[in-house]
């Protein structure tokens, strides 16, 4: 069965996932590479932090093939430091998703009102998945 014309046309701006896969590997390069030649210093704190904080962890994931970390970093508030860390993890052969949470913490109370004052915590959520290691059985 065919689309509607009309259907057709409202989806059509939205593109096709085997457009957007065709240059990924070519858009990830100049990316890595944009990132290593305009930004040096923000990209090899984001190595240090995946080196330092989230490796070990993935490491130790290597049976499953799938990592969750839980962060709280700062670099992490920073965009474009989280478009390095997926595409860092994209080049190393690895999928990487980070969801931010964002969770109110109570402060104090005014005592006039009542009112609870808080204090929002943004925990990074990063999920990294990979080929795991295939254990024998038997």
């Amino acid at each position: 069965m065919e689309l509607d014309p009309e259907t057709y046309d409202s989806l059509r701006i939205l593109p096709l996932a085997s457009e957007i896969v065709l240059h990924a590997r070519q858009d990830l390069v100049k990316r890595l590479d944009a990132y290593a030649l305009e930004h040096p210093a923000l990209f090899h704190q984001v190595i240090e932090l995946i080196e330092d904080k989230i490796m070990p962890i993935v490491v130790r994931h290597a049976i499953s093939g799938l990592a969750n970390v839980n962060s709280e970093d700062r670099l992490l508030h920073d965009d474009l430091a989280m478009a390095m860390l997926i595409d860092i993890f994209s080049e190393r052969g690895y999928h990487a998703v980070i969801d931010l949470h964002r969770i109110e913490l109570p402060e104090k109370v005014e005592k006039d009102t009542g009112r609870i004052v808080c204090r929002q915590k943004k925990v990074f959520r990063i999920t990294i998945r990979f080929q795991g290691s295939e254990i024998r059985r038997g």
